[in-house]
């Protein structure tokens, strides 16, 4: 038992992030407390003072996902693919990223474009070799990032493509144009197509 308790007082160190790093006074503390319910009581309430005590949401790993970020989420089944533009940034050299997502049975696919929109965004994008459409696309409530009203065609469009280019105008006036290699979409799509029952 004294080895579980061990292993679990080493495991919430090497959780811990620099922001809530776990002192060495702190650790000693609940080390040295006698009886191991005690002993036990005392690290958990370290990992909640430290906000330790979530569930950590790994990156899942993908043969052949090209450049996305996939990360599944067991408890929640929520499933995020998320792909930097290989060009396109916006005045202040942040890059422009899409997100495919479920997450409580909802298919979203937005693009991140970090400027501000305005009022109303149309989105023109050209899948792979396909003519460019421009539509309107739904905003977040910050008016940086577009939504797509269609998500799920628009990721069926993408699994046979291994080019997105996309653009929209931003408040300013000026345009930001972002090109995404999304090869790999196919093969990491799956787990994301599973949750939200398509």
């Amino acid at each position: 038992m004294m080895r579980q308790i061990l292993l679990v007082a080493v495991s919430l160190l090497l959780a811990a992030n620099a922001s809530a790093a776990i002192n060495e006074k702190e650790y000693a503390k609940c080390a040295i407390v006698e009886g191991e319910q005690a002993r036990l009581e005392c690290f958990d309430n370290l990992a909640v003072a430290k906000k330790l005590n979530v569930r950590q949401v790994k990156p899942a790993s993908f043969v052949g996902k090209g450049k996305w970020y996939v990360s599944v989420d067991g408890g929640s089944k929520a499933v995020t693919l998320t792909l930097n533009a290989d060009s396109g940034k916006n005045r202040w050299g942040k890059p422009v990223y899409l997100v495919v997502r479920c997450k409580n049975n909802t298919t979203d696919l937005y693009i991140g474009w970090n400027d501000y929109l305005g009022r109303e965004a149309s989105v023109m994008t050209r899948v792979g070799t396909n003519k460019a459409i421009t539509q309107s696309w739904s905003m977040s409530t910050d008016k940086n990032t577009t939504y797509h009203n269609e998500p799920i065609a628009f990721i069926k469009e993408l699994l046979d493509s291994p080019k997105l280019v996309t653009q929209v105008t931003l408040y300013n006036d000026s345009s930001v144009t972002a090109v995404f290699n999304t090869s790999g979409l196919a093969n990491i799509i799956q787990p994301l197509r599973d949750s939200c029952g398509w």
